[in-house]
């Protein structure tokens, strides 16, 4: 099963911040407090409290200090029965998590506003460039993209343009994804990429 779980970040007063920044290890909390923005550090405290929340509905009692990063910097837990990725843009922080162990996902939400369509055109294909029109179908491809390069772990490293996004399955090499639209706000575009097609996805807006 897998479920996405997503939350705003809107600014608390001070003393609901603390109480909810106690919820994190040690280590967290001391990477929290060198945030200069205020925006970034809700971004990661509520990232990280979403996979808390969502790994404890899901029956897991890991705990947070205990998550490794991949040379690529990709979180993960050694020997998990779970996968998890993160992302978040502006307002809104997603959290995707599966209890397929065999699974990679990843996910990835973007604010639609407008930018030069231009200067990202080496980041498509051929085909993808044909049909990039409008700030929705660029968002649609570059939110899949990222979503496919989070699932296989190595980000950006991978050359986007080598990424077809038209449809809702590609591969990344001999690697098979599926792309999935997750409906989170009219004004973002959201995608997860998995190594099996999902059938059924909870998305839960979880408030704190």
């Amino acid at each position: 099963m897998t479920s996405i779980y997503y939350t705003s970040c809107k600014k608390l007063p001070e003393n609901e911040y603390k109480q909810l920044t106690k919820l994190l290890p040690k280590n967290m909390q001391e990477r929290l407090s060198k945030f200069l923005r205020w925006q970034d550090a809700y971004s990661y405290l509520y990232g990280k409290l979403l996979l808390r929340t969502s790994m404890l509905q899901f029956g897991y009692n890991h705990s947070l200090e205990f998550i490794k990063m991949t040379k690529h910097g990709k979180p993960y837990f050694e020997n998990s029965p779970f996968a998890f990725n993160i992302s978040h843009s502006e307002e809104y922080v997603v959290c995707a998590i599966s209890n397929d162990e065999k699974v990679s996902l990843g996910i990835d939400i973007e604010k639609v506003k407008p930018i030069e369509l231009n200067s990202f055109s080496s980041v498509f294909s051929p085909e993808e460039k044909q049909e990039i029109n409008s700030y929705n179908k660029f968002y649609t491809c570059w939110t899949r993209k990222e979503a496919v390069v989070k699932a296989d772990g190595r980000g950006l490293t991978i050359p986007l343009n080598t990424i077809n996004t038209l449809n809702l399955s590609t591969k990344l090499e001999n690697e098979k994804y599926y792309l999935s639209r997750v409906d989170i706000n009219k004004g973002y575009i959201a995608h997860i990429a998995s190594q099996t097609k999902i059938e059924k996805m909870n998305v839960i807006n979880f408030c704190f």
